[in-house]
């Protein structure tokens, strides 16, 4: 199986200046430059080689959005740069290979489909305003043994959508005196105070599939996302400071020149650069996997440069360190 990262950043213009020049612009940052791209250990970037080197075919996806440019970057796009590009560029590069698809939390990651099973948006009563979400099935593990495993239709035999206590009290939840929502906000870690908390703590609430992984999966390949607040397990972001620290060593007066520079640093940075990024986010989780955090993991990764995870050599100078 053949990891491959991805992320997205922006870049913006900037101007070198000399010590007390200045350059009168208008006001603003100036336009963006948004890049979707994938990464991986053996051709670096996702791309397709022709025999000569030169790329043939490639997985990223450059917009320019703002008011009199692209629209901005969004699920939908995702999808469509995962279905046409990404899967398609890989299964050429590496033909009869499995593709593990690595991304970090995001709510374009994360997005479900349009009738996607959400309690806070649905009426306390059946009909109404509402939108129309999927049929179900009954978790295993509801509290209630006599309706596990079976259908549940979210429309009423009149074709209304049903409510929230409706579907509960199909469930077996006694709802009569709980309060649809609360307002503004549910309490901290109390999964019975209202009707919608209650339902959206329900097994079939909790665990549906995003439209990216249904789509990565029906393709054969396999989807995973890193935890949130965990930079370093994603090593394109290393990537994408590597890009952003040569852009900027580059003067650009004009949007073309900004363009310009951002496809040379995008398109410079070398394989074994890349491949040294993964193994560093490797280390980190092979760090983490042993049960190091912190500084400790930090120390663990930096000791151990040259390997994909962290020995028990660098476990024993570790202790000597922490316990002398």
């Amino acid at each position: 199986m053949s990891p491959v990262a991805s992320r997205m950043t922006l870049c913006r213009r900037y101007g070198k200046l000399r010590e007390g020049e200045q350059i009168l612009q208008k006001k603003g940052r100036g336009r963006l430059i948004h890049v979707s791209e994938f990464i991986e250990e053996v051709n670096g970037r996702l791309v397709v080689r022709n025999e000569d080197g030169t790329v043939r075919q490639e997985a990223r996806k450059v917009i320019f959005p703002g008011s009199n440019g692209d629209p901005y970057w969004d699920c939908t796009q995702l999808i469509e740069q995962v279905k046409t590009l990404a899967i398609p560029v890989f299964e050429e590069a590496h033909p009869g290979c499995q593709a593990l698809f690595i991304f970090d939390q995001s709510s374009a990651h994360a997005a479900l489909p349009p009738d996607a099973l959400k309690a806070f948006e649905i009426n306390k009563s059946n009909g109404g305003k509402q939108r129309w979400q999927k049929d179900t099935i009954i978790p295993e593990t509801n509290p209630d043994p006599r309706f596990r495993g079976k259908v549940q239709k979210m429309k009423t035999d009149d074709g209304k959508q049903k409510g929230l206590q409706q579907t509960l009290e199909e469930r077996g939840f006694d709802v009569t005196v709980m309060k649809a929502k609360c307002s503004p906000v549910c309490p901290f870690e109390n999964e019975r105070c209202c009707m919608a908390r209650l339902l959206s703590k329900q097994d079939d609430f909790v665990n549906q599939v995003s439209m990216l992984e249904t789509l990565i999966k029906e393709a054969g390949h396999e989807c995973m996302f890193l935890p949130k607040f965990h930079c370093e397990l994603n090593p394109i972001e290393m990537y994408w400071g590597w890009v952003k620290y040569r852009y900027r060593q580059v003067p650009k007066k004009t949007f073309d020149d900004a363009k310009q520079a951002a496809f040379r640093a995008l398109d410079a940075c070398p394989v074994d650069v890349i491949r040294r990024f993964m193994n560093r986010s490797w280390r980190f989780m092979s760090a983490y996997h042993i049960g190091l955090t912190g500084r400790a993991a930090a120390w663990a990764v930096r000791k151990q440069k040259s390997h994909r995870s962290i020995s028990q050599t660098a476990m024993t100078h570790l202790d000597a360190i922490v316990n002398p």
